[in-house]
This record gives structure tokens, C-alpha cells and sequence, in this order.
């Protein structure tokens, strides 16, 4: 076995485990009001209920955007 024929197997597992332990797109933040990666998503998440986005502002530490859907 050489070193090529090692290394494939193991960069297809950490190619797997990093993209399975991705987290939720969409999550709870508070009541009322959820936490979204982007502006994007938001949007799409709440057209998918036939619904609006109501803007919150940014996420703590910048880590998203805060919306409702109404």
C-alpha cells in the first residue's frame, strides 16, 4: 500500500464528517425570532411558508442575520 492509495480513503472521511456535522441552517434565537446564516436564507425560508421576513438586525457576533417570518 503506498501513500497514495492511504490518503484517498481519509480525505473522502473528512470530506464526509465536516460536511455532516454542518450545523442548521435556520435555528430558534429567542422567542419569535429566528437566526439565519444570510439574508438569503432567511428570505427563503420564509417564502417557503408563503410568509414574509420581518429584518431584526445582525446576529451576535456577527454570525448571522435575526428574522421573524409574518
Amino acid at each position: 500500500m503506498n501513500w497514495r492509495t492511504t490518503l484517498l480513503p481519509l480525505a473522502l472521511i473528512t470530506t464526509v464528517i465536516t460536511g455532516c456535522s454542518a450545523p442548521n441552517e435556520i435555528v430558534p434565537f429567542r422567542e419569535g425570532v429566528l437566526r439565519a446564516p444570510s439574508y438569503t436564507l432567511a428570505a427563503d425560508y420564509c417564502s417557503a411558508k408563503d410568509l414574509t421576513p420581518r429584518w431584526i438586525g445582525k446576529a451576535p457576533a456577527e454570525s448571522g442575520v435575526l428574522f421573524q417570518c409574518y
